[in-house]
């Protein structure tokens, strides 16, 4: 997948998740950076800002928050890894994208936890793959 690809993959799910959420600061720093190529290597540091906040979620015992921001890491992580500093995160950062995401749909109890991307179709063989 090209980086506008993933961009545009995460923006996709970033958007359709925001109302569903009460705190949606990071969630749209994300979404914006989705949006342009030039504030990627500034993900760096949202991931550490959001990272005290899964910290916090998990202290807290609330799951929900807690996937929430799982989520957040991991596309902060894949956008700063575009940005193709000197120190990445792991390499499979991406792949981890729409596992936390339907993670993260699963915990809001949404109708359809598949809905949240384009890239989880109404094939049942793709689902049982995915699971």
């Amino acid at each position: 997948m090209r980086h506008y690809e993933t961009s545009d993959a995460i923006r996709e799910m970033i958007a359709y998740f925001l109302p569903y959420c009460d705190d949606k600061i990071t969630l749209q720093i994300l979404l914006r950076m989705s949006e342009c190529l030039e504030p990627w290597d500034e993900a760096g540091a949202l991931y550490e800002r959001i990272r005290k906040k899964t910290v916090s979620a998990s202290k807290q015992n609330d799951p929900r928050a807690t996937a929430q921001y799982k989520f957040e890491e991991i596309c902060a992580k894949t956008l700063y890894n575009m940005s193709k500093p000197d120190s990445p995160f792991s390499d499979d950062v991406p792949f981890w994208v729409i596992p936390l995401g339907f993670r993260f749909a699963c915990e809001l109890e949404l109708p359809d936890p598949y809905a949240f991307t384009s890239h989880l179709d109404d094939d049942s063989d793709q689902r049982f793959r995915f699971m």
